[in-house]
């Protein structure tokens, strides 16, 4: 059985050298491992917009230019075949919209949740205060894990095989 994984932009960050807070190089090397076995992990073409808000933020923050990796990172998000490129559909996008009526202001957490739950997908992500919003607001979300849930779900499915 290989779990279908939709990815926050989050773990995206690392490709590019943006480290992430509570996100170790620990971690990104288990979820490789895992997406070469147990795991298919799935984007949203529309993470791009959120992808590169991020880095340039962090680049100029750090007064850092990205540029010489940019082109390696991009290619490898969209080449490898590591990951699988998908666009939200019509009911993901309804859900999207009824989150932002909601009050839910961050449109690509509100695709990224809508596309999970209508493709049957566990959303990885570390924010808590979308999953908080969620919770207060009677979303279901037995399907949102950050990483640490997810790699203890599949070692413990492991152990019992």
């Amino acid at each position: 059985m290989v779990l279908k994984v939709l990815l926050d932009s989050t773990y995206l960050l690392p490709t590019f050298g943006v480290s992430v807070r509570g996100l170790s190089d620990e971690d990104i090397e288990t979820l490789r491992i895992l997406g070469r076995t147990k795991v298919r992990y799935y984007c949203l073409s529309v993470v791009w917009v959120e992808i590169l808000g991020k880095i340039h933020r962090e680049a100029l923050k750090k007064g850092i230019s990205l540029d010489g990796i940019i082109n390696a990172a991009i290619e490898s998000l969209l080449s490898s075949g590591f990951y699988e490129w998908i666009s939200p559909s019509l009911n993901a996008v309804k859900i999207a919209y009824e989150l932002r009526l909601r009050g839910h202001r961050d449109i690509i957490d509100n695709l990224l949740y809508g596309t999970a739950i209508s493709e049957h997908m566990i959303f990885l992500t570390m924010d808590m205060t979308f999953i908080d919003f969620l919770k207060r607001n009677n979303y279901a979300t037995e399907n949102v894990y950050d990483h640490k849930k997810l790699i203890q779900i599949i070692q413990e499915w492991s152990s019992k095989q």
